[in-house]
This record gives structure tokens, C-alpha cells and sequence, in this order.
């Protein structure tokens, strides 16, 4: 089965109790496991909708989760409107070490297609689009720019909310809650690192953009995992949405497994660059040759992280995700002070810490240049790096 994802096989083999037999010796009653179907065109999607049990719609990737059994495999397989099925994948917070509902409305098939199209041209004329590299002024502070913290949560603490609530709005996509607030602390922390205000610690410990707003949008739960399809409700979300609340930054401090073909939160983040916001990933904590999704993009811009000596920390993830280097930056990610979701402030060192760092530092760029595009952003941020030894390290 060339399209369908080998994990998928394999889950449906383990669903029912057998023997090492083929896959074809599973009944018709056997368990159905999440897949993740991707088509070729969006206006086949309603297709599939029609034809199988559809557990999410994101037309804004072309494709559609569904509770995929046996047959449904198969029936996929020979499917020419089908591009490739893979399955859902888990998904982590990226903090190395930690101390101290969806109302989208209905589209038309030939509007998402048309919208679909639209983000694509917008891209590659944003990729032609050059004029000198933006810089960054002192003086700045985020004013008037929305942040949107893809994470745990974001708890109203004093450095967010005093003397203004810079929480603009909270979307919860595990609990369905409807008031900001963070189960695990790691959003919490992320939001401190890129826009604190520093109120608590008379400002001895703030963020890089302390007058930037921040939309919150939970899509994981208090462990600090979560599945692909919460993931993409939370981007398909912001993708219809973020014009609505100003959002021009996105800080992704999560990851998962990459798959080598149809990634969805690779094909997710990138959908999201092209449709103008300048989306900031994580790399990941598990060291050399493996990053983690969505940093492998090139059309984002993934952190890695550095110590207090300016040296790649051992956790940090890197490597090349079809031929080209990962991740694109490193910034500060070891024993960061920053706040904490129930008052005060801990620690935290990990990739999660480095992107906020750079994420609020986009912030800036866009209070000072307002068209700026996610692809000049990214020149800004490189050509404002430090060069160690081929390491492009990222410092204000």
C-alpha cells in the first residue's frame, strides 16, 4: 500500500488479537484507528466526507482525520483523488527541564478551493518581494502586535495581565474552556519568555516584546502531550481566524516525529507562512539528526538553543530534513528565568525557551514595519544573528 502510512497498518494489525499474519486476515469487525487523508484538490475533499467516517475537517491543508478500519485502507489506496493517508502522530512540549471548541463556519468546496489558491500566490510573490533587510530599533516593545502562544494554555499572570490584560483571547481546544488558564505551565512559561511585562520582578525579568498582546490557543493537555488532529484544529482555527484578533507571530514550543512525505504539521505551519504569519518553531530536545515537526520547514523559522557560552546545548535538536540544515537559528535556551503559571517565576531550559525568544523578537519587527512578510522577517532575524563557527546565534 504505497499511500497509506505503515503505522497505520501496523495499528490496525494489533487492534485484534492474531498471529504475525498478513494484514488481509483481519475481519471486517476489526478496531479502526485516526488517520490523517490528504487529496489532491480541496474540492475532492467533500468526497471523502461522504464516504467515510470523518472524525475533523482541515481544508486548509486538503485533507480530512477519519477513523480509518480495513477496508477504509484499502478503499483509499485505489482511490486516484487520495494523495496519501498517514496516521496521527503525538505531539510534546519542547522544555528540556522545568523547575519551581471549534465554531468555524461551513465554506463552499469552491470558496476553500479559491482561498487555498490564494494563500499559494500570495507566497511566492512574498518569496520575489525584496527591498533592504529590515533592522531592529531600540525603543521598541511589541505595541499593538498580537502574539498567538500554540501551547498548554496561558495562565493570566501579573507580568501578562497588570496594568493591562494583554490576554486578548483564549481558545481551548482540549477542555473547551472558555477563560485563559494553563494545566501545565509550559504556555505560560513560553508567553513570559516573548511579551512579560516583568510587573512581578520590577521588571528585572521580561520579555523581549513586554507590550505585545497574546492570543492563546490550547491544543494540549496538562502532561504536555498531544495528537496531530488537536494540533490542526488549532491551526485550522487560526488560519480562519487570526486576522480577527491581529495576530501577525505564531510560537510553536512543540514537535513531533517528521514523516517523510505529506507532514501534516510541516504542510500545517507552512500553510499558515503563506497565508502571511510569521510562524516560529522549536527544534526539539533530542540532540544531533533529530528534529522534530514542524521546525523541519524551511518556510518557518526553527530555533534551536544555546548556552550562556554560546555553545549548541547537547539537548538541542539539528540536523539536515532533506538536505537542508535545521534548525535556522539558535538563541538562548538553558536555565531561563521566567514565569510561572501560578504566580512568581521558575526556570526552564530547553528549545521551548529559544523560540519565544525569537518569536518575540518578530514582534518587534512587526511593530516597526507593518506589511513585513513571514519570508523578510526570517532575513531580518538571520541577518541580525551572530556567526560561531557556521552557528547562526540570534541576540538583541
Amino acid at each position: 500500500m504505497d499511500k497509506i502510512d505503515a503505522r497505520i497498518i501496523e495499528q490496525l494489525k494489533s487492534s485484534k488479537k492474531t498471529n504475525d499474519g498478513l494484514v488481509k486476515t483481519l475481519s471486517k469487525d476489526s478496531g479502526k484507528v485516526d488517520a490523517l487523508v490528504r487529496v489532491r484538490n480541496p474540492l475532492q475533499l467533500g468526497l471523502l466526507e461522504r464516504n467515510f467516517e470523518v472524525a475533523a475537517c482541515y481544508p486548509f491543508i486538503r485533507s480530512i482525520g477519519i477513523k480509518c478500519g480495513l477496508d477504509d485502507a484499502i478503499k483509499l489506496e485505489r482511490m486516484n483523488e487520495v494523495e496519501y493517508v498517514c496516521a496521527q502522530s503525538k505531539a510534546f512540549t519542547l522544555s528540556d527541564e522545568f523547575s519551581g471548541g471549534d465554531e468555524r463556519q461551513e465554506e463552499s468546496q469552491a470558496e476553500i478551493s479559491r482561498r487555498y489558491n490564494a494563500v499559494e500566490s500570495s507566497f511566492r510573490l512574498s518569496n520575489r518581494t525584496f527591498y533592504p533587510i529590515p533592522t531592529f530599533d531600540e525603543g521598541l516593545n511589541g505595541k499593538g502586535i498580537t502574539l498567538c502562544v500554540m501551547d498548554t494554555g496561558v495562565s493570566p499572570h501579573l507580568d501578562l495581565s497588570v496594568p493591562k490584560n494583554r490576554i486578548i483571547g483564549s481558545v481551548d481546544f482540549i477542555n473547551d474552556e472558555k477563560y485563559p488558564y494553563d494545566d501545565n505551565g509550559h504556555g505560560t512559561f513560553v508567553a513570559g519568555v516573548a511579551v512579560g511585562n516583568g510587573t512581578l520582578s520590577a521588571k528585572g525579568i521580561r520579555g523581549v516584546a513586554p507590550m505585545a498582546n497574546v492570543l492563546s490557543v490550547k491544543v494540549i493537555e496538562k502532561k504536555g502531550e498531544s495528537g496531530t488532529f488537536k494540533i490542526l484544529d488549532g491551526m485550522q482555527w487560526l488560519f480562519d481566524n487570526f486576522r480577527q484578533y491581529g495576530v501577525r507571530v505564531v510560537c510553536m514550543s512543540f514537535g513531533a516525529e517528521p514523516l517523510d512525505y505529506a507532514d501534516p504539521l510541516k504542510i500545517g505551519a507552512e500553510m499558515l507562512a503563506r497565508s502571511g504569519l510569521i510562524v516560529v518553531a522549536a527544534a526539539g530536545n533530542s540532540g544531533e539528526n533529530s528534529l522534530k515537526s514542524p521546525a523541519i520547514s524551511n518556510e518557518i523559522i526553527a530555533v534551536g538553543a544555546v548556552d550562556e557560552n554560546n555553545a549548541i546545548a547537547s539537548f538541542s535538536s539539528r540536523g539536515r530534513y532533506k538536505g537542508i540544515k535545521r534548525p535556522d537559528v539558535y538563541a538562548k535556551g538553558t536555565n531561563i528565568k521566567g514565569i510561572q503559571a501560578g504566580g512568581a517565576y521558575s526556570s526552564m531550559s530547553g528549545t521551548s525557551v529559544a523560540a519565544p525568544y525569537v518569536a518575540g523578537a518578530c514582534c518587534l519587527l512587526c511593530q516597526k514595519y507593518s506589511k513585513i512578510t513571514p519570508f523578510q522577517a526570517k532575513t531580518a532575524i538571520l541577518n541580525a544573528s551572530i556567526d560561531v563557527s557556521g552557528t547562526k546565534i540570534f541576540t538583541l
